[in-house]
């Protein structure tokens, strides 16, 4: 089973984003950027997952992203922003500081669960 590290600071979120997603993938969650570079550094993951926003005082996606395409093992790997910012410029600015993807929150799971299989199928 393909293995997804989602990374989300809102508990609901993050639930319900679990639920859809255990269907078909291994699902890891984390909360914010500094266990994700733990986890990663534990173990091997298929594609991230990455709210943009992860609470104040934290490091947000996009520096997580930033600290992840530096570690070798992870240079290749597809991050998608998940996130609540929703408008045209957004998906822009998220696509050139690097994310493979972009999906505005709420997320329509099957169409995430379809671009998901096709960076990792």
């Amino acid at each position: 089973m393909k293995k997804i590290l989602h990374v989300e600071d809102d508990p609901v979120n993050a639930m319900l984003m679990g639920k859809m997603l255990g269907l078909e993938f291994d699902v890891t969650q984390v909360a914010d950027g500094e266990t994700c570079l733990k986890k990663i550094s534990e173990e091997q993951f298929d594609i991230i997952l990455m709210d943009v926003n992860l609470g104040a005082g934290k490091m947000n996606g996009t520096d997580t992203l930033l600290k992840i395409k530096a570690i070798p093992e992870y240079r290749d790997i597809r991050v998608i922003a998940i996130t609540s910012y929703s408008l045209p410029e957004n998906e822009d600015e998220l696509l050139n500081q690097g994310f493979d993807d972009y999906f505005a929150k709420p997320v329509e799971f099957s169409k995430l669960i379809d671009r998901i299989n096709q960076y990792i199928g």
